[in-house]
């Protein structure tokens, strides 16, 4: 009412003072209802948690609520929106997971007290956002809280110290300091004890002084506070156990985040405490330790059907996922992911019903036996005929079944799992585009990612990588190819790994977009553990109907950070893995890092001077240009223009460069110095400084105008002598837009292409352009040196400890880099020479058929080497002694034979074997050989070359004028011509 209001007469308004009088009364009868009820029936808790000031005001708005006869249903918002207060006027299971889903996305919840009238006739709920105040131990509050603290826990236990609890007290906010008792404190400090720096989740159900109530108390690392406290509430609420009053505090744990602590003073349904016996209870912890790594869709699905329940729900939405890479070569638009999502749920019965077949089947204590399973599946298979009227229906419903026949091993039984992880039977996603069967493929789907690892051999080697789409639609896309992502990578790997004693494997991680790729990534890897760590206790959940024990060895590839590597590393040891340190390559301090010591680069230069030669350019005395996808600040691409600086100095002119910021481009070639200053900075080209660029050159990044576009055809308008793919996505250059590579007169843009990124050229597109005069060196030669020195670093990491690492470090990581660079000239001037000869033939194909016949030959001797007479085991083991570093093979000593496993070593001896025989030789004499031939001809290769370094030995040490002459041609000179001499 305006203060100038005057009634009319007539009105039925009294006079200003009079209605002021009749508010007053009014607000005085309410408040002296309304304050005795709330201090009564507020819990003790209330009071000291809350502030009078505060409390004072939660009064104000429930008196006004009451004296206007309106329900006690409103939301108070502090000024700056540090601070919401939710009140409700009924307490029901539930209540607080409607209040959660009001909070903002956009600030961190800091803090939540949640307390309910104990008449449940309001629930009063406060969040708090932002970042807390660190505790001030010099505070004299504090100090006293510390005292406090140190008495009790000393009590509980001798062996802290008070070193310990100050150590835990620092990493505390003021206002948790402050309000916690010390055994509150205690059990809180046990809790984050037993989840630092591990990413996992500890339960526990402790009793409270009220007997008809108890806690539940939730510790996860590494989580997002508002996120994980909506998760827990709704899952609670889902079995109708009532939350009275809940808190929220976060626990620094330093690099590794910081650990969540969720209180929740809770009574079961229909009142009384919760026995921890009990199914209820055994579901909710089950649920709750995994809550953090459970995917939205299946929350969503569980709680849409609440029989359904999450177990159920996280396979029926994994298997879905899974089976998209099948059917999306059947028809993607019949089966997108969401398609196939909606045919299962819209046939839950017979979904819900092949779930409960696979948790049967591979319930540890007493899984379906084979005949049983067999029976069963026999029978649903029938009733999807009979009952379902949906061919597409059909058709999903048996792929799911295809899933639980095709499944060897799982963790879906192993507790507090990250993800759920599958080993799976290739086959069962076998199409005609990938028609070589792997030797093992995992399926890991988690929280927002799924992923796959392929290997091509049992020892096998490759990177794993995580796939961040930008939008829905890029995500789709992705995930229509993943597999193929994942295949092909390792079976271009597989070609690549000829060398090494590993076949090729390869991991993609698809992510959803804005989620984390830590937390992704963590996720995959935790599940492949899971399914081949030795841990007892793991196996103890794992029916394996696989029957061998398996090894996995990784590498870091696209958005897999040091940090990533290291967690890697160390969860391996902590999950028991027996060789942790073999896990993971690249590893920053014990290992060969990468991106420092350009290893990849190292081989695709190597390439690139032999392909140039081929044109005739000597890049040594004359100048040539080249275009780089892939940014300074990128591994290949920053390590080349190192590279081309070091061995061709001013003669290399990089015209073109794109990476993610945008694209540079000069006729003149780039500024050198700058491109090096923005590698040495870890900086992209968009940061190129405009002052250096040429009269003709251009710097141009992605938010200005065309800026897309010129990026995104680099690649193509820019005329070099060489491009060298260093970054971007597999099949950029495909049958649809090869074309795009030629200029005007029908020529490429560049005569010469070097493979530095995997699959950047589809094979077709390979094919057109090498039909058209260019010389392409193909990925599985061009970029091999990266993975070769991944499996030195690996030999180490089984042989020597850190410290024995870091003393050879230097010398080692000489000798690997000289090795590098040995392999790829030696492979380089084969793939020439065969090029010279049969230049009708395109060197990719080339490059695939040196592969294949290197890895058949391999494994022609490795299926040999047990039927070897002892001489010949010990020129072989002479072959392992020369592909190692030297310095490696010095320090381990022994432990080379007694450490390393012996599948490990056979094939360093097969694959050495192979390299030293069509390095030399060529391999059109191999490829059509039987196996068994092959092998026997290795062997009498094995002994001529013996023979002949003794015949080389024997000339130098002679008095002949022109012995160092014939001992250069004999050396030089190919063995398999001597091979029908008994002599």
């Amino acid at each position: 009412m305006r203060a100038d209001f005057k009634p009319d007469e007539g009105t039925m308004w009294d006079s200003g003072p009079e209605v002021v009088e009749v508010l007053v009364d009014s607000l005085r009868a309410t408040t002296e209802e309304v304050v005795p009820w709330f201090l009564q029936a507020m819990p003790p808790t209330y009071f000291q948690d809350t502030d009078q000031e505060t409390g004072l005001a939660h009064l104000r708005a429930i008196i006004a609520a009451k004296a206007s006869e309106r329900p006690l249903e409103m939301t108070i918002r502090s000024k700056d929106g540090s601070q919401w207060t939710i009140m409700r006027p009924l307490d029901y299971p539930g209540v607080l997971a409607e209040m959660v889903r009001e909070l903002p996305h956009d600030r961190p919840l800091r803090a939540a007290k949640i307390h309910t009238a104990i008449d449940g006739a309001l629930v009063l709920d406060t969040f708090e956002f932002g970042e807390g105040e660190s505790v001030d131990l010099a505070d004299p509050e504090t100090q006293s809280k510390l005292e406090q603290c140190v008495e009790y826990f000393h009590s509980e236990s001798a062996d802290i110290s008070r070193d310990d609890i100050t150590e835990y007290f620092s990493r505390c906010s003021a206002e948790y300091a402050s309000t916690l008792t010390p055994i509150r404190m205690y059990r809180h400090r046990e809790l984050f004890r037993s989840v630092s720096k591990t990413d996992g989740t500890v339960v526990s159900l402790e009793p409270e002084t009220d007997p008809s109530l108890c806690r539940i108390v939730v510790a996860v690392s590494n989580s997002t506070t508002r996120t994980m406290f909506e998760r827990i509430v709704t899952r609670l609420s889902a079995s109708s156990i009532n939350i009275h009053r809940a808190y929220l505090d976060t626990i620094d744990d330093g690099d590794y985040g910081g650990v969540v602590l969720l209180g929740f003073v809770v009574s079961k349904p229909g009142g009384g405490v919760i026995d921890k016996d009990s199914p209820l209870w055994h579901a909710v912890e089950r649920d709750l330790r995994r809550m953090k790594w459970l995917d939205e869709r299946t929350l969503q699905l569980a709680y849409k059907h609440h029989d359904l329940g999450l177990g159920r729900a996280e396979l029926i939405v994994a298997f879905g996922d899974l089976i998209h890479q099948s059917l999306v070569k059947v028809n993607p638009y019949a089966f997108s992911t969401d398609r196939i999502a909606r045919l299962a749920e819209r046939n839950l019965v017979q979904s819900t019903r092949i779930a409960d077949l696979f948790l049967e089947r591979f319930e540890p204590k007493n899984p379906l036996s084979d005949a049983e399973f067999k029976s069963r599946v026999e029978t649903l298979r029938e009733e999807i005929e009979n009952d379902v009227d949906l061919e597409d229906s059909r058709t999903v419903l048996h792929k799911l079944i295809d899933v639980v026949e095709g499944t060897l091993r799982t963790n879906v039984y192993v507790p507090a799992r990250y993800g759920l992880a599958l080993r799976i039977r290739p086959e069962l996603l076998v199409t005609e585009e990938r028609a070589e069967l792997p030797f093992g493929v995992f399926f890991v789907h988690g929280r927002a990612f799924h992923g796959f690892h392929v290997r091509f051999r049992d020892i096998a080697r490759g990177g794993v990588r995580a796939v961040r789409p930008i939008g829905l639609d890029q995500f789709a896309r992705e995930s229509e190819r993943l597999y193929d992502e994942a295949y092909h990578l390792a079976f271009a790997q597989q070609l690549k790994n000829k060398d090494i004693p590993e076949g090729g494997s390869k991991a993609a991680v698809l992510i959803e977009p804005g989620e984390p790729v830590d937390r992704s990534v963590k996720g995959f890897v935790d599940g492949l553990l899971d399914l081949i760590t030795p841990d007892t206790e793991t196996k103890a959940h794992i029916i394996d109907r696989f029957g061998q024990d398996e090894l996995l060895y990784l590498g870091p590839d696209e958005n897999i950070t040091p940090d990533l590597i290291n967690w890697i590393v160390d969860r391996a040891r902590r999950r028991g893995y027996p060789t942790p340190t073999a896990l993971m390559s690249s590893k920053p301090g014990a290992g060969i890092n990468h991106k420092e010591y350009g290893v990849t680069s190292e081989g695709v230069n190597v390439f690139l001077e032999s392909a140039l030669r081929s044109v005739g350019i000597n890049p040594r005395e004359e100048s040539f240009t080249v275009k780089l996808t892939g940014g300074p600040d990128g591994d290949v691409a920053g390590n080349m223009i190192r590279i081309l600086q070091r061995d061709f100095g001013n003669n290399a002119k990089v015209v073109g460069i794109a990476d993610g910021s945008g694209c540079g481009e000069d006729p003149d070639g780039l500024d050198l110095d700058e491109l090096m200053r923005l590698f040495r900075e870890s900086r992209p080209i968009g940061e190129f400084d405009r002052k250096k660029v040429g009269s003709a050159g251009r710097i141009t990044t992605l938010d200005e105008p065309d800026g897309v576009h010129l990026r995104n055809t680099m690649h193509n308008r820019i005329v070099a002598d060489a491009f060298v793919p260093c970054g971007g996505r597999p099949n950029a250059i495909h049958t649809g837009n090869w074309r795009d590579f030629l200029i005007e007169d029908g020529q490429p843009s560049s005569k010469v292409i070097v493979e530095g990124a995997n699959l950047f050229l589809t094979p077709d597109a390979r094919v057109q352009l090498s039909h058209l005069g260019a010389v392409i060196m193909k990925d599985s030669s061009a970029n091999k040196c990266g993975v070769i020195c991944s499996s030195f670093e690996i030999c180490s990491s089984m042989m020597l400890d850190e410290p024995e690492f870091m003393a050879i470090k230097s010398q080692f990581v000489d000798e690997v880099l000289e090795r590098l660079r040995d392999l790829a000239r030696r492979e380089a001037e084969l793939l020439a020479l065969t090029h010279r000869y049969h230049p009708q033939v395109p060197l990719p194909e080339v490059s695939i058929r040196l592969s294949r016949v290197m890895i058949r030959t391999a494994d022609a001797i490795e299926e040999a080497i047990d039927g070897m007479n002892d001489e010949e085991q010990t020129m072989l083991k002479q072959l392992v002694i020369e592909h190692l570093p030297p310095t490696l093979v010095k320090t381990a000593g022994d432990r080379l034979w007694t450490v390393t496993p012996l599948p490990y070593l056979k094939w360093i001896m097969a694959k050495s074997l192979a390299a030293h025989i069509v390095y030399r030789e060529g391999f059109d004499y191999l490829q059509s050989m039987s196996k068994p031939a092959i092998a026997e001809l290795a062997i009498r290769y094995l002994h001529l070359e013996n023979e002949r370094e003794d015949l080389t030995t024997a000339i130098m040490g002679s008095n002949l004028e022109d012995r160092e002459r014939i001992a250069a041609l004999l050396t030089r000179a190919g063995i398999l011509s001597t091979l029908g001499d008994d002599d």
